[in-house]
């Protein structure tokens, strides 16, 4: 199938963001395996209520679908449900914005049940409201197959049985959804007594490769964007008598819609009870200090601002020309490392900074909590790892693992019977 790309530039915005957001948006219609073939910017002082850009060109937009035999038009932007009927019935071609075609990737690679059902949970909510006969259309020839039923109720059109039959589905995989999470707990649970270090970056930037030479294994990497979805855990080798696994999440992307984070919160959830994160960075794009914010931004979201962490500046053999550019980075990011996943000297040297971190970087205490001491157990659950926890008639006893800097923060006056360095 075939795309065009269309964006709205606004007066704060700064022309460079847009094109290379547009580069971003190509690259992800690329990974639905269809083409782009042409683009267009329109600069405005505020987007239309009604059809986001102007009526004019609009009309432009119609007559190059028509000229260049485009299959659907994409804009950048998140539009509105009511935009997007409007710019469909102007354009006479299926609309779709940036979050649609996440989602149409997400659909393509989510592969184990818990993914496959955040994905369907996220892809109905947001389908529902923009529903339309271009839409359903796309969604055919995608091989969606549409919202499926043909069971009429009275007076009702046939867009209005799909979202019924979509509200039905969403409530009924939300538990579903439930009931794998709390399979998905227990098995973090029966992991509580070794160390969680949690790989995070923007999408693409090389982490399912860098997992793959920590922990000898063979998952999948293709150089395409969002190509892991499912939380990967393997082990790390070589550790003497540290018990160290190791997580690989999805990418992240600029203007990743805040519904879209919500749907993979518990995807997330790895990240924010992790021992380490290693925010990995390919080092090589010119944009990497965006992707470190947007890297940040989506962490705090998902309460994983306060997790210690190592920047790791993955793709350092691409950089020519430049020997200084390490040593730049140290002084900019104390805690960072520059490699290339390809060379073994640099996994070894990786490996050993990890060891060496969480030796350094972490404690395990023992809390006595007494009976309706809420600050204290929500102290307990918000900034530390619990690996055991009992209640005896008297008190709670929970010992937990932390970094010396959230222990500094709230517990340094916190009841406790032991406290053990790594």
């Amino acid at each position: 199938m075939t795309a065009y790309l269309v964006s709205l530039e606004l007066p704060e915005d700064d022309p460079a963001d847009i094109q290379e957001s547009l580069q971003e948006l190509g690259a992800l219609v690329r990974t639905l395996g269809d083409e782009c073939i042409g683009v267009t910017v329109q600069k405005k002082a505020k987007p239309v209520p009604a059809t986001y850009i102007g009526l004019g060109k609009a009309e432009e937009i119609k007559n190059s679908c028509v000229l260049l035999k485009i299959d659907y038009v994409v804009f950048d932007q998140e539009l509105s449900p009511t935009q997007v009927r409007n710019l469909e019935n102007l354009i006479a071609k299926p609309v779709l914005d940036r979050t649609s075609i996440i989602l149409q990737i997400f659909k393509k690679n989510a592969r184990s049940k818990e993914s496959k059902t955040q994905v369907e949970i996220v892809h109905l909510e947001y389908m529902a409201p923009r529903l339309s006969n271009a839409w359903i259309t796309w969604e055919r020839q995608r091989g969606g197959g549409g919202a499926g039923g043909r069971v009429k109720g009275a007076g009702e059109t046939q867009i209005e049985i799909d979202r019924r039959r979509m509200k039905d589905k969403i409530s009924s995989l939300k538990k579903d959804l439930e009931k794998i999470l709390k399979e998905r707990e227990t098995q973090r649970k029966n992991r509580a007594d070794e160390w969680n270090v949690v790989l995070v970056g923007y999408t693409n930037a090389g982490k399912t490769t860098l997992m793959n030479a920590l922990t000898e294994s063979h998952l999948s990497a293709k150089d395409s964007l969002f190509e892991t979805l499912d939380s990967s855990v393997r082990r790390i080798r070589g550790t003497n008598n540290m018990n160290i696994l190791v997580t690989d999440t999805v990418g992240f992307i600029r203007n990743l819609p805040h519904g879209l984070v919500a749907s993979f919160r518990s995807t997330m959830e790895e990240a924010s009870k992790a021992d380490l994160l290693l925010h990995i960075v390919d080092i090589s794009h010119k944009s990497y200090k965006e992707h470190i914010k947007v890297t940040d931004e989506v962490l705090a979201q998902v309460g994983a601002a306060e997790v210690p962490k190592i920047i790791v500046f993955n793709k350092i053999d691409n950089i020519v020309g430049e020997p200084r550019l390490p040593r730049i980075l140290a002084r900019s990011y104390p805690k960072s490392i520059c490699i290339s996943s390809h060379k073994e000297e640099d996994i070894r040297r990786f490996r050993e900074m990890i060891v060496q971190f969480l030796a350094q970087n972490m404690v395990e205490s023992t809390f006595h909590v007494n009976y309706g001491d809420s600050k204290m157990l929500s102290l307990i659950y918000s900034h530390t790892r619990v690996l055991e926890s009992n209640w005896t008639q008297d008190e709670g006893i929970f010992r937990v693992r932390m970094s010396k800097s959230v222990y500094q923060r709230y517990f340094v006056s916190g009841k406790n019977e032991d406290i053990q360095e790594w």
